[in-house]
């Protein structure tokens, strides 16, 4: 997700959607969704509604949903905040009828009573719909979403180091906004167990030891780390807290550091700094991601490539396995050729992504992509 640096300036990588089956971690609200392009669309959405009659909490409580899902999923979506801080004018007039754009309602369950409306849906909207609005507004969006990021806090202060405890207020801060998050960042937390405490230390996580911080990604099948540390020590006689995120690969090695920040104030007041260092981060993390998956109209990553392929049938079922890619629009085919045993076909890719998207999305359904200033091939 972000890539090696110089100096203290860092780029969010476009990645592609991984589809993982993570045991022992949370599971991403993407995958809990009944959309067909989950981005898109805002799941597991709770009503309880009351009004003079069950019929009337039913249409209130859909309106208000729709209002909330599109929200959500605009928020997600259209571009925040630039690299030089600039915030994206909206249109004069620019407004989407919610109801206009919904695909689909899925009712998950749902109970009516004399007066009142209880229910759990999932709202969808309409990909082609907005992406047509964006454009027509001349608005730049980003619709790629991430491969799961392992995010590991860890404490440490005069009393110890700190993992695992569940009563925490930095440690469950981060796991229980990781697991709400609702923008294109697709985070994961270990829960505390005893088997993690066991196996991921504390002390090893505070050192942010490369065995220990690989090991928590493995088993998260994770392939980036959000690495947070706060830690408490005295200094002239006061307390001061150090609070640090760290983004590392999947092999325990340092890609960038994303904040650093020094309190030197009340204990009282730990715990909305905890909270505000928390709420820096991740805006940091999604406005940087948002700008490096841009959309816009006529904007398009697009790749000139040469696949090879051993057989009629291969070429086929390759083709047909980067077309249902996330991140690839579409496959067209330039040319085929055959020289022998070797063939290739020649073919444009258009991208939600980059280059670098493309080849962490080529990795688990086993092809790669070799890149130089001459060709790029995938076998």
């Amino acid at each position: 997700m972000i890539t090696r640096h110089q100096g203290n300036k860092f780029v969010i990588r476009l990645l592609s959607t991984f589809l993982f089956i993570c045991l022992a971690i949370n599971t991403s609200v993407y995958a809990q969704s009944a959309c067909q392009n989950p981005v898109f669309g805002h799941s597991g959405i709770k009503i309880d509604q009351l009004a003079e009659t069950a019929n009337q909490a039913q249409q209130l409580a859909l309106a208000k949903a729709h209002e909330d899902a599109l929200a959500i999923v605009l928020d997600r979506l259209l571009l925040q905040e630039g690299a030089d801080g600039s915030v994206q004018a909206m249109p004069e007039g620019f407004e989407i009828v919610p109801q206009s754009v919904v695909q689909l309602v899925h009712i998950r369950s749902e109970t009516s009573l004399p007066g009142r409306y209880i229910a759990e849906i999932d709202i969808c909207f309409s990909a082609e719909q907005l992406r047509a609005l964006f454009a027509e507004a001349n608005l730049e969006w980003a619709e790629v979403t991430s491969p799961l990021v392992l995010v590991l806090p860890v404490f440490a202060d005069g009393a110890g180091t700190r993992a695992w405890q569940e009563s925490h207020p930095w440690l469950t801060g981060w796991r229980e906004d990781a697991a709400s998050a609702q923008g294109l960042l697709r985070f994961t937390s270990l829960q505390s167990s005893l088997v993690n405490e066991r196996q991921i230390k504390a002390e090893k996580l505070r050192q942010a030891d490369k065995d220990t911080l690989q090991k928590a990604a493995n088993r998260a099948t994770a392939e980036q780390i959000l690495w947070v540390s706060a830690s408490v020590s005295l200094s002239r006689g006061a307390p001061d807290l150090t609070m640090q995120a760290i983004i590392f690969d999947k092999k325990g090695d340092v890609i960038a550091t994303v904040a650093s920040e020094t309190f030197a104030g009340k204990k009282s007041d730990y715990d909305a700094r905890y909270q505000m260092f928390r709420g820096q981060v991740f805006a940091q993390l999604e406005a940087g991601w948002q700008r490096a998956n841009l959309r816009a109209e006529g904007l398009a990553n697009r790749l000139v490539t040469s696949i090879e392929f051993v057989s009629h049938q291969d070429w086929i079922a390759k083709k047909s396995l980067l077309a249902s890619l996330p991140v690839i629009n579409q496959v067209e085919t330039i040319l085929i050729s055959s020289k022998g045993e070797q063939s290739r076909a020649i073919v444009n890719l258009d991208m939600n992504g980059s280059v670098e998207a493309l080849r962490y999305a080529l990795t688990p359904v086993g092809l790669s992509l070799s890149l130089d200033n001459q060709s790029a091939v995938i076998k």
